[in-house]
């Protein structure tokens, strides 16, 4: 989660896009840190194989199910979400950011995890110069790029919503959202009052945005299992390393 996408990364952000969606539909990004994703969901046996989350009888937990612990110590500072509007070029500062400490042998904290959106980067290049392309990606597949071949493509007077935690939104990690969306935070604890399915985390916080994502759309009863593979960094789609 500090060095490449992950399927876990794409499960978590995707669920802070949907929690926000309810609370503006107008959210087209969802960005987080690598970092503040704690722990797997799963297993990794000795010989490197990825294997569902194992059985808790003691709780009456299922093999392959995922539980509220699960959650707990996968998100366990349970951030809340706050929403922001960036212009096109704030928007790629940002995701300049999150690849700006990005180097052979660093992990750094800061590194994305992202929903809606999908770039590349040249990790050799110069920080800030690294985003080679960016791209909004809807719920369709449709794309809006915003960076093409490293040059801003979008019209520099858009803005757009976006959902990110609130640490990030205060600076953690240095990320610039307080210099850059100073006067127009929303924090979802503020106006999603509702318990949800799920009632054991805030609303607002991204354990309840997890939790209410995984019971909508893979709950017993209630949809699919998740099934997206983890992959190999040359495999990935959302965020892509392509030496220049």
């Amino acid at each position: 989660v500090r060095t490449q996408e992950t399927n876990f990364g794409n499960l978590s952000a995707d669920a802070n896009l949907a929690a926000a969606q309810l609370a503006d539909e107008s959210v087209v990004f969802s960005i987080k840190n690598g970092g503040g994703i704690r722990g797997a969901i799963g297993e990794i046996d000795s010989a490197g194989n990825l294997l569902p989350p194992p059985a808790n009888p003691a709780a009456g937990k299922l093999a392959g199910q995922v539980s509220q612990l699960d959650l707990e110590n996968s998100l366990r500072f349970n951030n809340g979400l706050s929403l922001l509007t960036l212009t096109a070029t704030e928007l790629v500062a940002v995701v300049e950011h999150a690849v700006a400490e990005t180097e052979p042998g660093a992990t750094p904290g800061q590194f994305a995890q992202i929903g809606g959106a999908s770039f590349t980067y040249d990790p050799t290049a110069a920080v800030g110069s690294r985003i080679q392309s960016l791209a909004l990606v809807d719920g369709s597949g449709t794309e809006e790029a915003i960076v093409t071949d490293g040059v801003l493509v979008a019209d520099v007077a858009s803005t757009y919503r976006i959902v990110t935690l609130d640490f990030l939104a205060g600076g953690g990690d240095g990320y610039p959202f307080d210099a850059l969306a100073a006067g127009d935070r929303v924090d979802l604890g503020d106006v999603l009052t509702e318990a949800g399915a799920a009632t054991f985390a805030d609303p607002g916080s991204e354990q309840d945005a997890l939790a209410e994502f995984l019971m909508a759309n893979h709950g017993i009863g209630a949809g699919t299992p998740f099934a997206a593979a983890e992959t190999a960094a040359g495999d990935d789609t959302r965020i892509v390393a392509s030496a220049g």
